[in-house]
């Protein structure tokens, strides 16, 4: 049998040198950012006449101890002058709890409770008496047979309701007379829990006119219409109004985010409007808002509580000058005889707002940007008015290339 030779083997050349720097002739296509995120250098101790508790990577200006998504809690106990030659286990607890005041008594459920042996008699030797630990916060909870992300640190005072969870540093020792029932002490660590979130799309600039980014960039703009009656001894027809908001609609807490109101309608129809910023007319005008609203709704054990609070309120000016009478609007005609008046506006959310919305089987927390039209005087004017919402997100923070969080 014959059989075929290797050919002889030659070695490869090097490799050319690489460098990030450019050279002549060459140009960047794409870049990304990397940004090397520091952990907090500080430092969370709860001293105890029975043992101190150390977390390490926190904020300094933080009261309490904050972890993130995925966040680990690393630490030490150290035991101090406490007798540790009975001492049979020291177990770490990680619990969440949800409290519903209803009918002015607490109704308190947990619904998260891990637990992590940092040491146990049976390792055949004396409990030491500095013990250093690392615990990861977990992803998901079981809720009602279902895996579902962790509520953030959560409290509203209405309705009373309060997400909240703790970390338990608990001792065993048998019992001075029954050795066998053990004594635990236990020291309890509220923690803060604030998953980080962002949109995954930027909004256009605030300062870009939305006259010219809707021509030039329509699928920035999401469109939501609805329609305001009147009344029918009024003989008007109905008017349209066209809410434009960021398409992406999911923006940062501390987002300014950008909005148009377009009304359109017979001259006859848009009067009220003119009189909406007029005090003393014969209709009264009408009031019209633009503004975050966050509803919440609870569960507990069978008892309920859902309220609506304002997170922020639109600014809003009127894209050109109002005319001073509808008469106006004859010498500038829309399609089919129709007329329109414009606003540009910005949203924001309070200061105080420091947490997105989430959704457990237990309770919900979701937002909106809600179109508000009523009459001043609802028994003169010949609008009925309208409310209409625009399901919508919120996030930690701002939008960046930089990296996920």
């Amino acid at each position: 049998m014959e059989c075929d030779t290797v050919p002889p083997y030659t070695p490869s050349p090097p490799s050319p040198g690489y460098s990030s720097e450019l050279l002549p002739g060459e140009q960047t296509v794409e870049f990304t950012r990397r940004v090397s995120s520091r952990p907090p250098c500080g430092v969370y101790r709860r001293i105890t006449d029975l043992l101190t508790i150390i977390l390490r990577e926190q904020h300094p200006d933080s009261m309490y101890p904050i972890y993130g998504r995925g966040g680990v809690i690393q630490g030490d106990v150290i035991l101090g002058d406490t007798p540790v030659d009975n001492i049979t286990s020291l177990t770490l607890k990680l619990e969440g709890h949800l409290v519903l005041h209803a009918s002015g008594a607490p109704i308190s459920t947990m619904f998260l409770s891990k637990s992590h042996v940092l040491w146990n008699a049976a390792h055949g030797h004396c409990c030491p008496r500095v013990i250093p630990f690392g615990v990861a916060v977990p992803l998901t909870f079981n809720d009602g047979g279902h895996a579902r992300a962790l509520p953030p640190t959560f409290e509203s005072g209405e309705p009373q309701v309060a997400c909240s969870y703790s970390l338990s540093i608990e001792l065993s020792r048998p019992r001075q007379f029954l050795s066998f029932l053990k004594g635990n002490e236990a020291i309890k660590v509220p923690i803060l829990y604030r998953p980080r979130s962002r949109p995954q799309l930027p909004m256009l600039p605030t300062d870009l006119p939305f006259m010219s980014t809707v021509k030039t960039s329509p699928e920035e703009w999401h469109e939501a219409m609805c329609t305001v009656p009147m009344t029918k001894g009024s003989g008007l027809a109905q008017i349209e109004c066209l809410l434009f908001i960021p398409s992406v609609q999911i923006y940062a807490l501390s987002d300014t985010i950008p909005f148009h109101l377009q009304i359109r309608g017979s001259s006859a129809s848009l009067v009220p409007f003119l009189e909406q910023s007029q005090v003393g007319q014969q209709n009264g005008g009408v009031t019209i808002r633009v503004y975050l609203l966050r509803q919440m709704i609870a569960k507990v054990h069978g008892q309920s509580a859902a309220a609506c609070i304002t997170l922020g309120e639109g600014k809003m000016e009127p894209s050109q000058s109002l005319p001073s009478s509808h008469h106006a609007f004859l010498r500038h005609p829309l399609n089919e005889g129709l007329d329109s008046l414009d606003w540009d506006g910005v949203l924001r959310c309070g200061e105080d707002v420091t947490v997105p919305g989430f959704s457990t089987s237990q309770i919900s927390v979701k937002d909106s940007i809600v179109l508000s039209i009523a009459p001043r005087q609802p028994l003169k004017s010949p609008v009925l008015g309208v409310k209409h919402s625009i399901p919508i997100r919120l996030a930690t923070d701002p939008w960046s290339n930089d990296t996920v969080v």
